[in-house]
């Protein structure tokens, strides 16, 4: 999808993040002790800028690690670049430095930083056209979302206070052990508000026999989807044993990498595809995935990070429209509301896409000054 104009680039900026105080989602996978973030800024060669961000939950440093990454590579190829399109600029990129790469064991990293660039680069390409990202795509200006990550000591309140908001789906970290995963849903199903649903996500954290036996146990709970039974580099024969076993609607995308392994798990029994904005593809590919899905399958992006990613999140789902919800976690994160605070407000189960020219609302300056890593 190409723009009027092309732009040049002039430089990179990268904004490595750190917030301590907010709360950590209850995962098996593990703690988020700090939230990190790495936010990424293009500068065209007009001064306009674009806003980006580069998947960096864990560990801690990983911000550091991929900072450190984008200006010691990626920078010294940039300045100078034109493109009329976001894709355009990172196929010019995977061309030039796929292979170094492959060479240093780092092919998933170099797809997050493509990913957090082509983010930016469609903001930068809006800015530079004077368009939002709605007017552009001929859209509504609002996004659907769903509460995720409600963690066990706060489900009374967050089920009370999001559906307060408007939000009807609700989703629960388990994957600890089997019997108080399945205490843990059915206490959330005495509670839910009248029309909600819940959706579980386990973080890859069973083998297949274990998913095929908590997940029929939690068959009575109407659950909207399973999200992430098993690791997600199974071979697609363990996903479609899966599937095959129970009612509940498989779910996966986080770490999922490329539209046909997309597919291929759509062909497994996987129905509801979660590509990650700032892990995989930016916002070129989570459209160009919605251009292909197949029939009986729905697209919910996959967010857990700052309020610039999560605002990308929200425009990629008005892309697609209602039938698209997009994550947002549910815990207090600096990095979302200090950040970005009127951009991620949920009115009606929904949010309002950026109004003046870009793709997103940009960064709080002293919130980049607040949480800036030492």
């Amino acid at each position: 999808m190409s723009f009027e104009h092309d732009v040049t680039l002039s430089s990179i900026e990268l904004y490595p993040l750190n917030a301590h105080g907010g709360v950590s989602p209850n995962m098996a996978l593990g703690q988020m002790p700090v939230r990190p973030a790495l936010l990424v800024k293009l500068v065209a060669d007009d001064g306009c800028f674009g806003w980006g961000e580069i998947w960096a939950n864990f560990p801690p440093r990983a911000n550091l690690h991929k900072a450190h990454l984008v200006e010691d590579v990626v920078a010294s190829h940039i300045a100078g670049v034109t493109f009329a399109a976001p894709v355009e600029l990172t196929e010019f990129l995977r061309h030039r430095l796929s292979t170094y790469f492959l060479h240093i064991g780092q092919e998933r990293v170099f797809e997050h930083i493509l990913a957090g660039l082509d983010t930016a680069a469609w903001d930068l390409c809006l800015r530079h056209a004077g368009q939002n990202f709605a007017s552009f795509m001929q859209i509504d200006g609002s996004a659907h979302c769903y509460a995720s990550s409600v963690n066990r000591p706060d489900l009374t309140r967050r089920l009370s206070d999001h559906a307060q908001m408007g939000q009807t789906e609700f989703k629960l970290k388990i994957g600890f052990d089997a019997d108080s995963d399945v205490a843990f849903v059915a206490e959330a199903a005495q509670q839910l508000p009248d029309s909600g649903r819940l959706m579980i996500d386990s973080n890859q954290c069973w083998n297949t026999d274990d998913a095929i036996q908590i997940l029929q146990r939690l068959e009575e709970y109407d659950l909207l989807f399973a999200e992430e039974p098993i690791r997600a580099d199974l071979g697609l024969d363990a996903w479609e044993r899966l599937a095959q076993a129970t009612r509940i609607p498989l779910a996966g995308g986080e770490n999922i990498y490329g539209v046909d392994q997309f597919l291929r798990m759509t062909n497994a029994g996987v129905r509801v595809l979660q590509p990650d904005v700032a892990k995989w593809g930016g916002v070129t590919g989570a459209l160009d995935l919605a251009e292909m899905l197949p029939d009986g399958c729905m697209l919910w992006p996959h967010f857990m990070g700052s309020g610039i990613g999560q605002q990308a999140g929200f425009a990629i789902s008005a892309a697609i429209g209602s039938a698209s919800k997009c994550e947002m976690d549910v815990n207090e994160n600096p990095l979302r509301s200090d950040l970005c605070d009127a951009a991620v407000e949920v009115t009606n189960g929904q949010v309002a896409l950026a109004s003046e020219p870009g793709l997103l609302a940009p960064p709080a300056e002293l919130a980049l000054q607040t949480y800036a890593c030492a």
